[in-house]
């Protein structure tokens, strides 16, 4: 008895104590310190938004920060030089993919063109060889074409000197086989006709001139015929004139000279030569033919060479 008298107080001594350092333990949490914490962290994270709005207001309206700027860039140079460095391989990869992607569908289109272009080029070839064989067959004699001129290539000697003037100075006159009447153009188009030659120069009247005239076709649709001459707005304009309303002209139609008609009007121009692009076309009721104005092909104010077309023997 006396030895369990004395146990039982040790034993609640113990458990009292062990008891009071859980309460103590309990008691003391450590939410009030977590809570400070975040307080902190947020205060500090709303001071660096706060400077950093100031500094960049700073930035924008004055030039205060210009020498800290220009300090923090160099010292910030080597880090972005070396990130350079080490980001170039990859941007160089990927940008190496996309152009081989590019390419191959690139590559492919092309490939598509070509095939079309191929069956294209056949088609207008046997289109061509079968005309040659009918006009054969038929004894068809058609307007003059190129094929049967013989070119003289000639400098420009002296281009319009007035407003007034209407015509160039070639170096290429009788000596070269030129003669009045024949047909001056460009690898752009028609150009006008040689007025006056002389040994080795040679006087040519353009097409812009109020005297000059050329019968002409709608590419697109030849049954066009008109006569192309110089407009009332200008010399660099020209009209595509006595064209009836009945066929078509659409708006970036191609010009081009008619050659002769028939054989009883024969044409000084042969047939083909491009003269302008249709830039605009009107009508009304009480005119039968259409207004149709034509930008053309040649720049006259600006000719350094042209070519003459003489008759072969």
């Amino acid at each position: 008895m006396a030895r369990l008298a004395q146990s039982v107080p040790r034993n609640r001594t113990v458990r009292f104590a062990v008891l009071g350092n859980s309460v103590q333990r309990a008691a003391a949490p450590g939410y009030p310190s977590s809570r400070s914490s975040a307080v902190k962290r947020r205060i500090i994270v709303g001071g660096l938004v706060l400077l950093s709005l100031v500094l960049i207001t700073v930035s924008f309206r004055s030039s205060a920060l210009d020498g800290v700027q220009g300090t923090v860039a160099g010292a910030l140079r080597p880090f972005e030089i070396a990130a350079d460095r080490v980001s170039r391989p990859f941007r160089d990869a990927a940008g190496w993919a996309h152009g081989l992607a590019s390419a191959k569908s690139d590559n492919r289109k092309l490939r598509t063109q070509v095939q079309t272009l191929q069956q294209q080029l056949i088609q207008d070839e046997g289109a061509v060889n079968e005309n040659v064989q009918l006009k054969a067959q038929l004894n068809y004699h058609g307007p003059p074409s190129l094929q049967r001129f013989r070119r003289v290539s000639a400098a420009v000697l002296a281009n319009p000197l007035t407003a007034l003037d209407e015509s160039i100075t070639i170096a290429a006159g009788s000596d070269d086989g030129v003669k009045n009447g024949n047909v001056v153009i460009t690898p752009q188009g028609l150009v006008g006709t040689v007025d006056k030659s002389r040994g080795s120069i040679s006087r040519v009247t353009l097409l812009t001139d109020a005297q000059s005239a050329v019968t002409a076709t709608d590419l697109t649709n030849p049954a066009a015929v008109g006569v192309v001459r110089r407009g009332g707005g200008g010399s660099d304009v020209l009209v595509f004139d006595r064209v009836p309303k009945a066929p078509y002209v659409g708006i970036g139609d191609t010009v081009i000279t008619a050659g002769s008609v028939s054989r009883a009007l024969p044409s000084l121009f042969p047939h083909g030569i491009p003269i302008g692009t249709v830039s605009s076309t009107s009508g009304n009721d009480i005119n039968i033919f259409q207004t149709i104005q034509v930008e053309p092909f040649v720049n006259f104010a600006t000719l350094q060479s042209v070519i003459v077309l003489v008759p072969k023997r």
